[in-house]
């Protein structure tokens, strides 16, 4: 029993190495405290970042509509111009070919006459110089 004795006093703890125990146990306590805190606010941040990426998200999806709908209107002004083009064209055309035949009209009838009457006069001559022969 001896043996007991001696490692029952062995079993007392220095009070130096129960003093730097308690003081680990106070830095260990103090760390878990300021990373608990930390992991909190960056769990915040977090979490408003996450509500910012789906605010974004659904102001994205709005924005695409709203540029499909103006792609939509863009393609059918489009569309509009180039019906409006073609039938301007088309009128144009339309005026210049009867703004050349007015033009040309009255030249032609003057040509006419003026042949009709040449011709008149050629047969006139004929006549006479048949009628003297």
């Amino acid at each position: 029993m001896v043996g007991l004795g001696n490692s029952c006093r062995g079993m007392k703890s220095p009070p130096l190495l129960v003093a730097a125990l308690v003081a680990c146990i106070i830095v260990l306590g103090f760390n878990y405290w300021i990373a608990s805190s930390r992991s909190m606010d960056l769990q915040g941040q977090i979490m408003d970042l996450e509500g910012k990426v789906r605010r974004a998200a659904v102001e994205r999806g709005a924005v695409e509509l709203k540029k499909n709908e103006f792609q939509g209107e863009l393609e059918k002004q489009r569309q509009q111009i180039d019906k409006i083009q073609s039938l301007h064209s088309f009128q144009m055309e339309n005026a210049n070919r009867v703004h050349q035949e007015e033009k040309v009209g009255p030249f032609l009838a003057t040509v006419f006459c003026e042949i009709v009457v040449y011709q008149g006069a050629l047969c006139n001559r004929i006549r006479l110089l048949q009628c003297s022969s």
